[in-house]
């Protein structure tokens, strides 16, 4: 049996996520992965996430602050040592009961087999909207 491709390694990192195995999907990534996630200061979980602890105080931002009701990978396109996914999701946020939709492309970076890097492109306006009282 083989390596698994990159974008093979993003697919189960997002399967290994949809099933709360956090294990799993912490070991798709290099330790020192930054993690970019732009965005108003009203969106909790915007900013740069530097290393797995980063990644999952990140991870943990999200999981207080809103109730994710689908997240959808639709399209992958691979190159090299990068994977972009187009998706979108639906949320809502605990503290306000607003929901947002939102379509985003996640570009992941891969180094030795592992990602190093993701940067998230979305419509932040959308969410901090939701965030709003």
């Amino acid at each position: 049996m083989g390596h698994l491709s990159n974008e093979a390694i993003v697919k189960l990192m997002f399967k290994n996520a949809a099933e709360k195995n956090i294990p799993a999907t912490i070991s798709a990534f290099d330790k020192d992965v930054v993690w970019v996630r732009p965005g108003e200061p009203d969106i909790p979980f915007s900013g740069t996430f530097p290393g797995i602890d980063g990644m999952i105080n990140m991870l943990t931002l999200i999981q207080q602050s809103i109730k994710l009701k689908e997240f959808i990978p639709e399209q992958y396109c691979s190159n090299d040592d990068t994977v972009l996914v187009m998706g979108h999701d639906e949320a809502e946020v605990i503290a306000t009961g607003k929901t947002y939709h939102t379509e985003w492309v996640q570009l992941f970076r891969f180094r030795n087999e592992k990602i190093y890097h993701v940067h998230v492109y979305m419509d932040t306006l959308a969410v901090a909207r939701a965030f709003k009282p």
